[in-house]
């Protein structure tokens, strides 16, 4: 029975779920529906039933667990039929074991709106050979997931005329409609006399509260600023702009030492990051042609290193989110002449670009 338990607590939460999905959808005469059931019965507790020969007390706790099929028909705008029929399996009373049978019947269904509904019918429950006829009432909450599926919740109580017995239910059930709805003759609206006619009001002059050109009547966006372009709905135009930062620094020949000269560029980097702290950096060392490029491409890496580490450490900067990386002499900036262009290539690069969502002014 604890099996049944978890089973149910499981269904009620995928229907608790769909109702962020759920709309409201209100049927019409002659559509009707094929559906599921599953739920749980509290069985009377002078409930009995057979067993291989043998009679047993029925488990009397919410525990005995009936699984079905459904069919329903629209019979007007408020009033529903359906039969349905459920297998149902109970535990024995202070023994190991099950007592198995069946419910069948069929209900009327009110629906107080697209939602709610309450209704009475009629069925057999059968547990362990041994059945009882029975007046049942219902209560229940519907929902649908689209035009052609919707899922339900119900329970009440029902009551029987033969052993006596006074049972509890409830369950969930999803349903899948079929069918168009009936064909209702348009109402006729009844004739009325014409009246005699009115002279027509002058229309009001439109008003433009905050003066964006923009009648106030069609204007989404009240009390925008004066200076701001808007739209036909009266909201503030934005456009993308693309800001930049880019960070070149020089070194000696030979040298990953950071000049204090440069700590001016890189601060300004470092600000810029604190403005973005979404972004993230690579430090792009280079050197020039000269010596042999195994001592080149560890050169170029000692000066992104420096240049992280002056981020990190002198300017505050997050460790995770400054890397580097080395391109020795691989990708010289200018092709190099004379010693001016050598100092060029001996350098760091690094470029940083967000795109910003700003107003158009007028």
């Amino acid at each position: 029975m604890k099996k049944l338990n978890t089973v149910l607590l499981a269904l009620v939460s995928v229907g608790m779920t769909s109702v962020a999905m759920a709309q409201q959808s209100e049927k019409e005469p002659g559509e009707f529906y094929i559906g599921a059931r599953l739920g749980a019965l509290s069985l009377d507790s002078d409930r009995v039933g057979y067993k291989e020969g043998t009679l047993y007390p029925a488990d009397s706790g919410f525990n005995t667990l009936d699984t079905g099929l459904e069919v329903g028909f629209m019979l007007t705008e408020y009033w529903e039929t359906r039969i349905y029929y459920d297998y149902v399996q109970a535990g024995i009373d202070g023994a190991p074991g099950d007592l198995y049978g069946q419910s069948f019947g069929s209900d009327f269904l009110y629906h107080f709106n697209d939602m709610v509904y309450a209704g009475i019918g009629v069925n057999g429950t059968e547990v362990g050979d041994l059945s009882d006829a029975m007046v049942r009432a219902t209560v229940g909450h519907r929902e649908f997931i689209n035009d052609d599926l919707s899922w339900r919740v119900e329970g009440g109580v029902q009551r029987g005329w033969e052993l006596d017995h006074t049972e509890f239910f409830a369950n969930i059930g999803l349903q899948l409609w079929f069918g168009e709805p009936t064909a209702v003759a348009p109402k006729q609206r009844p004739q009325v006399a014409p009246q005699p006619a009115q002279p027509a009001e002058p229309e009001p002059e439109p008003v433009d509260s905050d003066g964006d050109g923009v009648v106030d009547s069609k204007d989404n966006c009240v009390n925008t600023p004066m200076n701001y372009s808007v739209d036909a709905n009266g909201c503030v135009k934005y456009k993308d702009e693309t800001i930049r930062e880019e960070l070149l620094v020089e070194f000696d020949l030979n040298s990953s030492k950071v000049r204090e000269s440069a700590m001016g560029e890189i601060e300004e980097m470092a600000m810029f990051m604190k403005d973005h702290p979404q972004l993230e950096l690579t430090v792009h060392g280079h050197t020039d042609s000269t010596g042999e490029a195994d001592y080149n491409q560890w050169l170029s890496e000692r000066r992104a290193q420096s240049v992280a580490d002056a981020l990190v450490k002198r300017f505050g900067i997050a460790k995770n989110r400054v890397s580097y990386k080395g391109h020795g002499e691989s990708q010289l900036k200018v092709k190099e002449n004379s010693a001016a262009d050598r100092q060029e290539n001996r350098r760091i690069e690094a470029e940083l670009k967000v795109v910003n969502r700003v107003p158009v002014k007028r």
